[in-house]
């Protein structure tokens, strides 16, 4: 099949949806389709740009971002309807933002048929008219694709029910993500003011929605009877000042470390790094919320086990004592109180971090995840 991908974002810059168009991407190449990426390309330097889509098996074309809107709207569509007359796919798929509006307004004429890729940020409250657009270009699918159970529950609500639609939890690269040598893993925690300490990690953009302030006000209870605790964040530390200035507040500045964007490389180290990874994402006032969490999966393939927030797509990323805990949300307390059980019983958190390992190589790697992609797509196509 010729399959074009029109997505909101796209590596190497960081983000979760551009994560799952990049792997799912590289898998339809893998399994001989031919494959064309259409997508802004933002949060990463040019030569860093062109080094990773030289790399690619399959073409990406770069939709560029400007300050005057407009015009960027005006520039991106004479960019996809010159793809769609070249390339001609017989299938596209839309996956985050505004995508959906797109591909609803181009291919209807064109017969083209087009899947949606529901992630959850789509389908928050943005404005009446933003609202109506997005359900009446997801009716016109041919099918949809929801990332998580929540995210279809919130795909119904927002009047989005003339499509078939189906739940494929997101998956992680096993090639990228694994576990390292003991020693490296001993050198990496030395070289980050580590050695003896018990590290807790999240992996995303430092910022509201991912509730990385939850873990901060957790950290107070948590010292009480372990001080050795400290807290790492990697992710574009948006707000990286409030969260600092709450530290300060609570006296746990000293305990919390913001490394900032980094590379898939040095990633793997940081989740090897870390004793437990924590995600206690939580729903805003808009309605926007976690639609999964890819970031738990990569954790779990590098052998650790999650702390993870109730409602949203992250408590279908973790097996409730089995592979993780699940805490209620925007809940401090609570959180402390999961994060103190494993702490004081490794011999507990041991178990769940293996059965974290094992559960993601046997069913949330690309090469299972990416099968599921792919018989929708046929059965899309063949009706």
């Amino acid at each position: 099949m010729r399959i074009l991908i029109l997505s909101s974002e796209f590596p190497p810059g960081p983000g979760g949806i551009g994560t799952h168009a990049y792997q799912l991407g590289k898998y339809l190449s893998s399994q001989s389709h031919s494959v064309m990426v259409l997508s802004p390309q933002d949060y990463a330097k040019q030569k860093e740009i062109d080094e990773f889509n030289a790399a690619q098996t399959f073409e990406i074309i770069r939709l560029q971002s400007c300050a005057f809107k407009p015009f960027q709207i005006f520039q991106r569509l004479i960019v996809i309807l010159k793809t769609l007359a070249q390339f001609k796919p017989e299938l596209v798929i839309a996956s985050g933002g505004k995508t959906s509006w797109i591909a609803a307004m181009l291919l209807k004429l064109r017969k083209t048929p087009w899947v949606l890729i529901g992630h959850g940020t789509e389908f928050g409250d943005h404005g009446l008219l933003n609202s109506w657009f997005t359900k009446i270009s997801g009716n016109a699918a041919d099918a949809v694709i929801c990332v998580s159970e929540y995210t279809k529950e919130a795909l119904h609500t927002f009047g989005i029910d003339k499509p078939p639609v189906f739940v494929i939890h997101n998956g992680a690269d096993h090639t990228l993500y694994y576990p390292l040598p003991d020693n490296e893993i001993r050198s990496l925690r030395n070289e980050h003011g580590a050695r003896d300490k018990f590290v807790l990690l999240t992996v995303g953009r430092v910022y509201n929605r991912k509730g990385q302030e939850v873990v901060i006000r957790a950290l107070p209870l948590i010292l009480k009877s372990h001080p050795e605790v400290v807290y790492w964040m990697v992710g574009i530390p948006q707000d990286q000042q409030k969260l600092t200035d709450i530290a300060d507040k609570l006296r746990v500045r000293d305990h919390i470390r913001f490394w900032g964007k980094v590379s898939n490389q040095k990633m793997v180290g940081y989740y090897n790094a870390c004793d437990l990874f924590v995600m206690t994402s939580r729903q805003l006032v808009n309605g926007n919320f976690e639609g999964f969490g890819i970031a738990v999966i990569e954790a779990a393939l590098c052998g650790k086990a999650a702390v993870v927030s109730k409602n949203s797509g992250l408590a279908e990323a973790v097996k409730h004592d089995e592979t993780g805990l699940i805490v209620p949300q925007n809940d401090p307390v609570n959180t402390a109180e999961a994060i103190l059980r494993l702490i004081e019983n490794r011999r507990e958190l041991e178990s769940l971090s293996s059965q974290a390992r094992y559960n993601a190589i046997e069913n949330q790697t690309w090469d299972k995840v990416g099968a599921n992609y792919l018989n929708v797509f046929e059965k899309v196509i063949s009706s």
